[in-house]
């Protein structure tokens, strides 16, 4: 019972995650349609994803106290209601709007989903189940990213959103008919001074605010600068927003790829490799996007920095799901609200350098960044903290 209900949020992890990736290709339509610049539009990212950082402060706690599945049914089904909304927005502002909201209501879905599987999965199996509902969440990127430059040119970046509205109410419904009967879990009676005692509790631990430091620098360099790869194929290299969004499935098809490796490569060298591996492969596919000289060579790139991402988030994720075994879905609130904290501030200081400095020095910089991060973490306590055990 317990795998068919982490299917079934798998299938609405998907949709959330599309949801949020969909705008990535489309940043250069809007602005172009706006008469803005990619700086300006790209705040839409930041609307998105700060109400989505701090609305999970309090979904944890929630999740925590009244059921993950139901938290996450109840949240997935406003989203609907709110991106079918993004697609009347008329100016910038509208549609900051129509994301903020779209961003506090999806902000539930696959953290409290990761904090689901913690209670019910043991931490030595924990990593490869993740992993494989991630291929959920990586097909939602694919889709997301892909479809979203696929229909800009068929359909409109407009009525986009109210495919992508009407596909989440569908699966909203499917996740409220797996709360009818879930697997027993625990839940545990929180109030505002306990929530708020254990997120001190946890920014008091040394480990858990340095694993809390690096997901902010993975979330402003890589999630706050790929909101601008689709501009960066598109402005520089010409393509179509139908070829944008093939690209950018490459970032989806690198993902998957880890999803299929994930069991042999926890054997053969362990998280600790894995996180190197994955930040020295980021750092080398934004610097190859920096400098490419023509499109072909970014395809390649793109499968790269899909793959290594996940090598370095997913063990992140592992990581946060025993930061407090007691209330995870308390814990893992506060590693995405880092998260998404980084993106947020990463979408609007990638889209000013870009402005000012061109892709060049923005993508470089995330690269550096990403590398130097790898190298950081992999002497940290974090990792020292748990081993994988097959």
């Amino acid at each position: 019972m317990v795998h068919s209900v982490i299917r079934l949020l798998g299938l609405a992890g998907f949709v959330a995650i599309a949801s949020m990736r969909v705008i990535d290709p489309l940043l250069p339509v809007i602005a172009r349609e706006f008469g803005v610049t990619l700086g300006a539009i790209g705040l839409v990212v930041t609307a998105y994803a700060l109400p989505y950082g701090i609305c999970i402060l309090g979904y944890g706690p929630l999740g925590d106290r009244y059921g993950k599945l139901r938290v996450i049914a109840v949240t997935l089904s406003l989203a609907a209601v709110c991106i079918v909304a993004s697609g009347f927005a008329n100016s910038v502002t509208t549609l900051a709007l129509g994301r903020f909201f779209t961003g506090m209501t999806c902000a539930a879905t696959v953290p409290l989903t990761l904090a689901y599987i913690a209670d019910h999965v043991e931490f030595e199996q924990r990593q490869g189940v993740i992993g494989r509902y991630m291929s959920g969440v990586i097909l939602g990127q694919i889709c997301g990213s892909g479809l979203g430059g696929v229909l800009a040119d068929a359909i409109g970046w407009h009525a986009i959103f109210w495919v992508f509205g009407a596909t989440t109410g569908v699966v909203a419904a499917a996740v409220w008919w797996g709360t009818a009967q879930p697997p027993r879990a625990p839940q545990v009676g929180v109030g505002l001074r306990t929530a708020l005692t254990r997120y001190r509790a946890l920014f008091d631990d040394a480990k858990a605010r340095e694993l809390f430091t690096a997901i902010f620098v993975e979330g402003f360099c890589m999630l706050g600068g790929v909101a601008f790869i689709g501009a960066l194929l598109h402005q520089r290299h010409g393509l179509s927003m139908t070829w944008v969004g093939l690209f950018l499935i490459g970032l989806g098809l690198g993902g998957l790829l880890y999803s299929a490796l994930v069991h042999w490569l926890l054997r053969m060298i362990g998280q600790r490799v894995m996180m190197i591996i994955g930040g020295v492969l980021m750092a080398q596919s934004f610097i190859v996007l920096a400098i490419a000289p023509v499109a072909w060579v970014c395809a390649p790139a793109l499968v790269v920095l899909g793959f290594g991402f996940y090598l370095m988030h997913n063990t992140f994720q592992t990581l946060a799901t025993e930061l407090a075994p007691e209330a995870r879905g308390t814990a893992v609130s506060l590693f995405v609200f880092m998260l998404f904290s980084g993106q947020g501030v990463g979408a609007a200081a990638w889209g000013y350098v870009i402005d000012v400095h061109g892709f060049t020095i923005a993508f470089g910089m995330a690269g550096i960044l990403l590398g130097s991060l790898a190298m950081w973490m992999q002497g940290g306590r974090s990792l020292a903290r748990y081993r994988y055990v097959e």
